[in-house]
């Protein structure tokens, strides 16, 4: 039974994830393409849910820290790029805030791990 829920759970995660972000973006091309149907965070809501199930049923996990550390450096650089387009009224302290938003998920990663 906890295999099906595993496949059921991941499956339910994975299309509603993949949904989210589909029509996210279409209603980022064309605004009010899919806003003015429904709420595209239908499709989120029901990705929270799924993944909570699939990590409550899952028996095994598998340690990926390669992936982890590409997700933090991704997430660090995508911080980074945003404090620098919105930090104009920081003056002579955006440069550090950007080095801080860039080590941010790094730090968080090492926290976690430890």
């Amino acid at each position: 039974m906890t295999n099906f829920q595993t496949t059921i759970s991941r499956t339910g995660f994975y299309v509603s994830l993949i949904s989210y972000v589909v029509f996210w973006v279409l209603d980022i091309f064309q605004s009010g393409f899919v806003a003015r149907t429904f709420s595209v965070h239908i499709f989120l809501l029901s990705a929270i849910l799924f993944g909570i199930w699939w990590a409550i049923v899952v028996k095994e996990y598998t340690e990926r820290p390669w992936l982890e550390m590409i997700l933090a450096l991704i997430l660090g650089i995508l911080l980074s790029v945003l404090t620098w387009i919105f930090g104009e009224g920081l003056g002579m302290f955006r440069l550090l805030i950007v080095i801080i938003a860039f080590l941010t998920p790094l730090l968080f990663l090492r926290l976690l791990r430890d």
